[in-house]
Parts: C-alpha cells; sequence; structure tokens
C-alpha cells in the first residue's frame, strides 16, 4: 500500500509539472461585434457627425446626408450636406465662434453595414466657446 501512495505521488507531481506553461504564451482571438446603427451624434472637434452602433462601435463613414440650420449672431444658417462632414464655409464660422452656438440637424440618412439606408430623428448639439466669467 505504501509502494502504491509514493508511486500515485510521483504520478501526481510530475504530472503537475509537465502542465507549467509559464513559457508559452498563447494568443487571445478578439471578435468585435457589429451590430446595426443605433445612434448618432455630433463631434464638434472634426465637424462631422458620427454613428454608433448596438455595440459602442463608432462608424464614422455611415452619415450619407444631414441638413443643418443655425443662428450665428442673428443671422440664420441652413445647409444641405451630402456626406458626414460639414461645408468648409460653415466650419470656417463655426470655428471664429465666441460664444456657443446651438446646431440643429435633421433628415439625416446612415448606410447600415447590410447596404440599407437608415433615417435618424432630429437632434440639435451645441458648439462654441464658452467664455469663463471674470470676477474681479
Amino acid at each position: 500500500m505504501k509502494h502504491f501512495l509514493s508511486l500515485c505521488l510521483i504520478l501526481f507531481t510530475s504530472a503537475t509539472f509537465s502542465q507549467d506553461t509559464s513559457e508559452i504564451s498563447h494568443g487571445t482571438i478578439k471578435v468585435q461585434r457589429q451590430g446595426t446603427l443605433h445612434s448618432v451624434f455630433y463631434d464638434d472637434v472634426n465637424f462631422r457627425l458620427v454613428c454608433k452602433d448596438v455595440y459602442g462601435n463608432i462608424n464614422d463613414t455611415a452619415v450619407l446626408s444631414f441638413d443643418l440650420k443655425t443662428t450665428v449672431k442673428g443671422l440664420a444658417y441652413s445647409e444641405q450636406t451630402t456626406g458626414c462632414f460639414i461645408s468648409k464655409p460653415m466650419q470656417q464660422k463655426l470655428a471664429r465662434l465666441d460664444g456657443i452656438v446651438t446646431l440643429f440637424f435633421s433628415n439625416i440618412k446612415a448606410r447600415d453595414r447590410n447596404g440599407s439606408i437608415v433615417s435618424f430623428p432630429d437632434f440639435k448639439a451645441q458648439t462654441g466657446n464658452a467664455r469663463e466669467r471674470e470676477d474681479y
């Protein structure tokens, strides 16, 4: 019985040492899920609309067209845009702002990953530089 127990102990310890994989690096396969488009938001750094799918992945080329309306210093501007970027003249106007302006986006169309056209509801976003109040 002693010999059997010692033989089992030796086999058990050799089996655990044979499974040591500290020097072997195993790779991990990461699958990025992609789903249908969920929402659209305004990227005020790059002056564009960006879509997000149901898993949170950003799709910056999905937006096909949108309408933009805004008022800057009492003057109303509106434009129809093809693509995800705001036009260059409007970008220049928005870049020179000293205050905050509200942008109204409507008729937003985007292409889903399966090729179908998706319409998003109208929304508004604020852009511009907020000046801090100086109390001296």
